[in-house]
């Protein structure tokens, strides 16, 4: 009688079922679809406050240099070669190096200008 009971009793399962899988797929798409976009916007917010901050320092030394020389230097390499900078601040990946002309410090990134007097930007388009 043993025998036949145990020949009824339904097989052990080991894993999950096509449908579990499926249904845990997608739950994850459904999360990582409401997350992407609010990733995706941190590169662009992490290059605009590098710009912002390496134009107030750039600005402030080209301010004194000013005050020292009595004029605004012509290019940012000036004021890193008379110490007035520790090096040239590098820009993010895709703009323009920064310049300077009459004390404004400019740089382009993605047809957005930034400069010292705009640091939040002005649309080229």
């Amino acid at each position: 009688m043993y025998s036949m009971a145990k020949k009824w009793r339904h097989p052990v399962r080991n894993g999950f079922s096509l449908l579990e899988m499926l249904i845990v797929v997608s739950i994850i798409l459904v999360i990582a679809t409401m997350a992407v976009p609010k990733f995706s916007s941190a590169g662009d917010k992490a290059n605009k406050a590098k710009i912002q901050a390496d134009l107030r320092t750039i600005s402030n030394a080209a301010a004194v240099y000013q005050f020292d020389t009595g004029a605004y230097p012509d290019t940012v390499e000036t004021l890193a070669e008379k110490e007035y900078l520790e090096f040239v601040p590098k820009p993010p990946t895709g703009a323009e190096k920064y310049s300077i002309a009459d004390g404004v410090v400019r740089v382009t990134l993605n047809g957005v200008t930034y400069t010292s007097r705009n640091p939040e930007g002005t649309n080229n388009e």
